[in-house]
């Protein structure tokens, strides 16, 4: 390439390079310009001596023509040069726009620096050139994919391979790499795999290679594999539910369940209260929520209700969750139940979202009696979002909790009711010594913003914690009550 470009050079600076034929003889020096004949009327002038044969130039060679066909007008290979990614990149604009005729002798040249190139960094940039016309390709990149020494060209290959339309033979070459020594080369062809898959319908249909690949941990399989599919949206819906309902591997079973949920979440309308009132929902930078996909509630509701793996019933309930539907609450109330922590944490931080009116009774044994802390605080949490006084009696015990973080939980959820019986609890926590559960309950009372409690108020002013007494000023003010500079003496 070096060389055509030299000699473009000499061409252009023409016979100027060239002393023999450019210094004048003694005859035309003789000659002073002002006594040379003029042209008659109608004729050209004489062209100077030495350039009878000059043409006129004809059109600037367009931008394909300069930088692809020109440029492999007498290409020779050199196994030993290193080729720069500007020189192998310029044939990929042959690859994807040039003539056939220059399209395959690109493609050739590629695959002879890939296959018979020294020089490491050329055959791996070949590789990348090539992911623009895999298809053709195949058999150079399968070579190179298998048997180049060095790993960065192999992954190179396997890449390119992955753009290429699948195939039983791409398949056994894929299967292949992922039983290789270097991690990098099996992830590679992993990923490589889920592409050529995914890119074939009848590939998408079916479940065996997704259980397969979801039961691998090694090599980060399963979540490559769980990226891909959530991408891949809804037409993945079908092999997944076989995956849910028939995989032998619970580990695969978990990541069809965890992925159904985040294919179908939406936003459902006690989500939609809980993000409002969250302060989360900023609709100037997010895009506009769509409706759960209701397609996985009941592979999700069947594997929580059945599956002998806790943690594919605990994916499930947190999945339930994500879908918001006021069906599954029965369910998540027995999974209150279950032997697994785990799944009684995820089915009480999923009846936060679910409409829980009919597991209340389950959510008021759980916030008091499990033997989990954090389930009786999931359990507390959820009780507070149930739109039904009856939540209040056990939200009350639970501010007896011996645990801070469960009174705390029951002092933020006693703030949503407006009863006196949650009043009075909340008072009464103004006394906890824990000072976190303090802050809760002046907050809590804060926001009901109740006129009995502002003797409580006052006398929390005094807290020996300046973030209660500080709480309990705000509180006041936002009664209308007062003011008080906080750490001063005066009195309100």
């Amino acid at each position: 390439l070096l060389l055509i470009a030299a000699l473009g050079a000499f061409a252009l600076t023409g016979c100027q390079q060239q002393p023999d034929e450019a210094t004048p003889t003694e005859a035309e020096e003789a000659v002073p310009p002002e006594e040379m004949e003029a042209p008659e009327d109608g004729e050209e002038p004489p062209l100077p001596a030495g350039h009878e044969e000059a043409a006129e130039p004809g059109p600037p060679p367009t931008e394909l023509e300069d930088g692809g066909a020109k440029t492999m007008e007498g290409l020779t290979i050199d196994p030993n040069r290193a080729y720069g990614p500007e020189e192998l990149e310029r044939l990929r604009a042959v690859l994807t726009s040039g003539d056939e005729q220059f399209k395959v002798k690109a493609r050739s040249l590629l695959e002879q620096l890939l296959l018979e190139s020294n020089v490491p960094m050329t055959r791996s940039i070949a590789a990348r050139v090539l992911t623009s016309s895999p298809d053709e390709s195949v058999e150079a990149l399968k070579q190179a994919a298998l048997n180049d020494p060095e790993a960065e060209v192999r992954q190179a290959a396997i890449q390119a391979l992955g753009q290429a339309k699948m195939s039983p033979e791409l398949i056994d070459a894929m299967a292949q790499l992922q039983q290789a020594d270097d991690a990098n080369i099996r992830s590679h062809a992993i990923v490589s795999e889920i592409d050529l898959r995914l890119s074939d319908p009848a590939s998408v249909a079916d479940p065996t290679w997704m259980a397969r690949l979801l039961a691998r941990r090694r090599d980060d399989a399963t979540a490559q594999l769980q990226m891909k599919l959530v991408l891949a949206g809804p037409k993945v819906l079908p092999a997944l539910k076989k995956v849910l309902a028939d995989a032998e591997s619970p580990v695969a079973r978990q990541a069809a369940a965890c992925t159904i949920a985040l294919i179908c979440a939406g936003t459902s309308p006690k989500q939609q209260e809980f993000a409002e009132l969250a302060q989360t929902i900023k609709k100037e930078t997010l895009p506009e929520s769509h409706p759960a996909n209701l397609e996985g509630l009941k592979p999700l509701e069947k594997a929580l209700a059945t599956d002998p793996s806790p943690i594919v019933r605990a994916i499930a309930a947190q999945g339930l969750g994500y879908l918001g539907q006021e069906s599954s609450a029965p369910l998540l109330g027995e999974a209150l139940h279950d032997e697994n922590e785990e799944v009684r944490w995820w089915a009480a931080l999923a009846l936060v979202t679910v409409p829980a009116e009919a597991a209340l009774e389950d959510l008021s044994e759980a916030a008091t009696e499990d033997p989990s802390v954090r389930v009786r605080e999931a359990a507390v949490r959820a009780l507070g979002w149930v739109e039904n006084d009856r939540a209040v009696l056990p939200l009350i015990r639970a501010t007896a909790d011996q645990w801070a973080g469960v009174r705390q939980a029951a002092a933020t959820e006693l703030g949503r009711f407006r009863t006196g019986a949650a009043l009075q609890a909340l008072i009464n926590l103004f006394e906890d010594p824990d000072e976190d559960v303090r802050w809760a309950a002046v907050m809590a009372v804060g926001k009901l913003g109740a006129s009995d409690a502002q003797e409580a108020l006052l006398r929390a002013m005094h807290d020996p914690s300046p973030m209660v007494a500080n709480a309990a000023e705000r509180a006041l003010q936002r009664m209308g009550v007062g003011a008080r500079r906080f750490g001063t003496r005066d009195e309100i």
